[in-house]
Parts: C-alpha cells; sequence; structure tokens
C-alpha cells in the first residue's frame, strides 16, 4: 500500500483540543448527512505545497489534522479490501 506524507518543509502546528473538538463535531455531522455510497472508494486529497504554504498557520494545522484523518480512514479501507490495492 502506497504510503502517504505531508512535505517536510512545510510547518504544520499543532491545533488546539477546542478547534480539533469542533471540526470532530463537524465530520460527524457532515457524515451523517452526506454518508455517501458503501461502494464509494476513499481516495486520499492531494495538495499543492505551494498552497500549504501560502496559509496561515492556524489553516495549515487544520488542513494537516483533516488530512491525517482522511489517511487513516484510506488505509483502514484499503487494509480490508486487498484486492482493490494497486500501489
Amino acid at each position: 500500500m502506497k504510503r502517504y506524507k505531508l512535505p517536510d518543509d512545510v510547518d504544520f502546528p499543532d491545533l488546539d483540543p477546542v478547534a480539533k473538538q469542533e471540526m470532530d463535531q463537524m465530520h460527524a455531522e457532515m457524515l451523517r448527512f452526506c454518508p455517501g455510497s458503501p461502494d464509494d472508494i476513499p481516495e486520499v486529497t492531494s495538495f499543492s505545497p505551494k498552497f500549504l504554504r501560502s496559509l496561515p498557520a492556524k489553516n495549515r494545522a487544520m488542513y494537516k489534522y483533516v488530512w491525517l484523518r482522511h489517511v487513516r480512514e484510506y488505509e483502514e479501507f484499503m487494509r480490508q479490501h486487498p484486492e482493490l490495492d494497486k500501489d
């Protein structure tokens, strides 16, 4: 399985616990309203290091938090469905 990582040359500060909790609540609400199809194959969101460098620190922290969750969900899905792993 392909491994994903964020660029080493971009600073990603830590996200405060309150912001993490708010983002988790928003994510849970989004999943409740837009559950998706059981046949949906997740994909890891791509990014532009140049764009990430231009974001304010808090936005970079938020991006990292969401992106890492996205990668974990993708990797878990691929572990459960090894027949789909083409990497």
